[in-house]
């Protein structure tokens, strides 16, 4: 039996067989070695991956561990046969068990979408597999946004079902099931006689997201995540005190909601599948004010088209995604009038400031030498409207 310590969590690799003729021993080296370790270490887990079966004797044994612990003990890397031992005794209620993870390969695999966290790849025709980026996607949030993706599946958001969690060379991944499904990226691109009709299809979309109500608690308030974006450039000294209190109390004065905000909203990650949008990546997704998700789709369909993208982001020109903007919200706002549309391109422009910054501030992309001065060019321009800005609709 090996261990080993990382970031203060013991973890216990167990091995072979645990039966009733070494159940006693592995007992004792278990919790001699938490004994051992106890001064170093804020968790213990077990990890299953070499073990190849544990009959009843060595389930008394984790249970024995588990009581001493206090906490629900996590069991990792479990292969099939042996979580149908932990399933059918009934251990999958007492543990936190986690089945062993399936390998993949994507090489040669056509590279249907790419977004900040990640590629999603076409697997065949029946299952697509968002590839997460390294270091700063562990298997832990990975694992939470599956989670949040079947709550948000339940709820009756058109959203596709994440079926597996995945290994992907040194990288994580979730498989879902997708027919005949392309990106809304790709179909505009390739179909651009059609962008009206795919502009409207996603404002239908969007208001169908955002009359959607969901319990308080099944998911995160999305005025957290503009909170956190305000603390980064803070902490990062771009904002002084002031300015921090001040942007902190633009967001507190947002009226709560419980309706579905998806905080990421673009065609990259919708799927086109027989006429009908369907959301392969709501894992940001929370409840809130439509202008916090609206004032992001600023960002992405009207400045970054302009700022980054140059001629084309996967096929669609910025005047493309120009167009499209338009179309989303003259429905949703249901207007045409040119001054009413200036001013909600204004305000919303106004908020999405503030995630812009963040991009600035934070991003290991952005040169140094225009970092500072694209930070307070932006910021000037921020705190000129702030106080005109609120929530709309």
């Amino acid at each position: 039996m090996e261990t080993k310590l990382e970031n203060r969590t013991l973890i216990i690799c167990l091995e072979g067989r645990i039966d009733t003729n070494n159940a006693a021993e592995t007992e004792q080296k278990i919790f001699s070695v938490v004994e051992e370790k106890k001064n170093d270490t804020e968790k213990v887990k077990v990890d299953a991956g070499n073990l190849e079966y544990i009959s009843s004797a060595g389930l008394r044994v984790l249970m024995k561990l588990r009581k001493s612990l206090g906490y629900p003990l996590e069991v990792l890397n479990v292969s099939r046969d042996v979580y149908d031992i932990f399933e059918t005794t009934g251990f999958t209620e007492l543990f936190d068990v986690k089945k062993a993870l399936r390998e993949i390969s994507v090489e040669g695999c056509e590279v249907i979408g790419e977004g900040g966290n990640g590629k999603v790849y076409r697997l065949d025709g029946e299952t697509i597999a968002k590839v997460y980026y390294g270091e700063r996607n562990p298997l832990e949030k990975i694992r939470k946004n599956q989670e949040v993706t079947k709550n948000v599946f339940v709820q009756g958001i058109p959203s596709a079902i994440a079926f597996d969690v995945v290994k992907v060379g040194a990288d994580y991944g979730v498989v879902y099931e997708m027919i005949d499904a392309r990106t809304m990226l790709q179909q505009i691109s390739e179909h651009p006689e059609n962008i009206e009709e795919y502009a409207d299809m996603i404002a239908d979309t969007l208001m169908t997201l955002h009359s959607t109500e969901f319990a308080p608690g099944v998911l995160q308030d999305a005025k957290d995540n503009a909170r956190n974006d305000i603390l980064a450039v803070s902490d990062r000294g771009y904002y002084t005190g002031e300015e921090t209190d001040r942007l902190m109390k633009l967001i507190d004065e947002i009226p709560d909601r419980n309706t579905f905000i998806h905080q990421d909203f673009h065609p990259g990650n919708m799927m086109y599948q027989n006429g009908e949008i369907v959301l392969i990546d709501v894992e940001d997704s929370g409840v809130g004010h439509p202008v916090l998700d609206l004032s992001s789709m600023y960002l992405v369909y009207v400045t970054a088209a302009k700022s980054n993208w140059g001629k084309t982001q996967g096929g669609i020109t910025s005047k493309q995604f120009a167009k499209i903007w338009k179309v989303i919200i003259s429905k949703y706002f249901n207007t045409t009038d040119k001054s009413r549309l200036d001013e909600i391109n204004r305000i919303l422009l106004g908020y999405s400031r503030i995630k812009f910054l963040r991009g600035i501030a934070t991003s290991p992309s952005v040169p140094d030498f225009l970092r500072k001065p694209v930070t307070k060019m932006t910021k000037k321009k921020l705190f000129s409207t702030i106080d005109t800005l609120h929530a709309i609709p």
